[in-house]
């Protein structure tokens, strides 16, 4: 089991990318079922979870997302309220999966 390999930031950019994908259901009424769109290196750690972590992870941060997507309106003081909230609940729901220390 591999866990505190991701940053905060790490993290936000998984949950909005997972927004942005629920965003396009709501809209559009399809799901967006493509591979997320985050910089290879994350994406290289996600890869790195073994299946049962991978699932996990995935199922936290979508749970996340979910309750991101009401508030994300595109504006700049939102953005920054759905960044603060992701922390907020990332650090409940994904604390195994965060680095102690972001400069580690």
């Amino acid at each position: 089991m591999k866990t505190d390999i991701f940053t905060i930031s790490e993290i936000i950019t998984i949950v909005m990318d997972l927004v942005d994908k629920l965003k396009t259901y709501e809209l559009y009424g399809f799901e967006d079922e493509s591979e997320l769109h985050i910089p290879k290196p994350i994406n290289d750690k996600l890869e790195s979870l073994d299946f049962s972590d991978y699932n996990n992870f995935i199922s936290k941060c979508s749970e996340i997302a979910e309750e991101i997507l009401s508030i994300k309106t595109g504006e700049l003081n939102e953005l920054n309220y759905c960044h603060e909230q992701i922390t907020f609940l990332a650090e409940d729901m994904l604390k195994s999966y965060i680095r102690a220390h972001e400069g580690k």
